[in-house]
């Protein structure tokens, strides 16, 4: 079976450069909401360095460039963020997530940067 680049089922919207990333799906409103099917798809966050968990409460992510940190964390002074785990969801931009994980997306994968072509001159 062969999947457009950019058309993962469940995946939602794939990233413009390769890299590890934080995959979030799963979302809800609230972290207790009663679910009718899969919630919807979170963000792809990232490129990263690593990722951590400390003791099933906190997610630190660690960025290369303060300039990727605050695309996802736009108050962010760091390239070390935090995510809060609330009763059993991850938290992210007032969204809560059922479901995260840790991958390395491929380029092959990645959505292609929109190329801007000059506009033709006028005759």
């Amino acid at each position: 079976m062969t999947h457009a680049a950019h058309e993962l089922s469940d995946w939602g919207q794939m990233p413009q450069r390769p890299g590890l990333y934080l995959s979030m799906s799963h979302g809800r409103e609230f972290p207790l909401q009663i679910m009718r099917g899969r919630g919807f798809a979170g963000p792809k966050i990232g490129p990263l360095l690593y990722v951590k968990t400390t003791y099933g409460q906190e997610v630190t992510l660690r960025f290369a460039s303060l300039r990727d940190a605050k695309r996802f964390f736009p108050g962010a002074l760091d390239k070390m963020p935090k995510l809060q785990i609330l009763e059993g969801t991850l938290v992210h931009d007032g969204k809560c997530y059922g479901d995260w994980d840790v991958c390395f997306i491929d380029a092959l994968f990645c959505v292609p940067r929109q190329s801007v072509s000059p506009t033709p001159a006028k005759a």
